[in-house]
């Protein structure tokens, strides 16, 4: 059975809060000192039969989309990347010139990932990251490579 991907609904919230749970330790997520529901945005899924095996979540804004979150549950399965190309497609169709997604200063795979997928380094901010964990301190202060996480890095992609 091919993975069914998807506009998110109100149906998918119990399945949703609990990948982001599994995967963030809570759907609640900080960007630029504000707090966002990932639970409740826009996005999409990827459903293998009835499992949640991916999910995209997004802020939508005038001039440009960003990704809050991405995750897939099997990795390099193709998953991330139907799902990315679903938002893309989306963007396009409603006129939005960009997307734009964040990701920690030790996430090489995400680094990987979106520069393969057209995206380009555009902006770092230092100790973003340190300030977040201020407020939480469940961010670790080591990533899955060992490197030490203090930085934000912004990824663009012209559409």
């Amino acid at each position: 059975m091919p993975v069914i991907i998807r506009s998110t609904e109100e149906k998918d919230h119990v399945d949703v809060h609990q990948l982001l749970t599994e995967r963030w330790t809570a759907p609640d997520i900080m960007l630029d000192n504000e707090m966002f529901d990932a639970s409740r945005l826009p996005g999409y899924v990827a459903y293998d039969g009835r499992e949640l095996v991916g999910l995209v979540t997004l802020i939508k804004r005038d001039g440009e989309w960003e990704i809050l979150t991405l995750d897939s549950i099997s990795r390099w399965g193709g998953v991330g990347s139907q799902l990315l190309d679903a938002v893309a497609t989306e963007a396009r169709t409603r006129s939005v010139p960009r997307l734009t997604v964040r990701t920690s200063n030790d996430n090489l795979d995400a680094f990987r990932f979106y520069q393969r997928r057209g995206f380009r380094l555009e902006k770092i901010g230092q100790g973003v990251i340190d300030l977040e964990r201020e407020r939480n301190p469940g961010i670790p202060l080591r990533g899955d490579y060992g490197i030490e996480i203090h930085d934000e890095v912004l990824f663009a992609r012209t559409l």
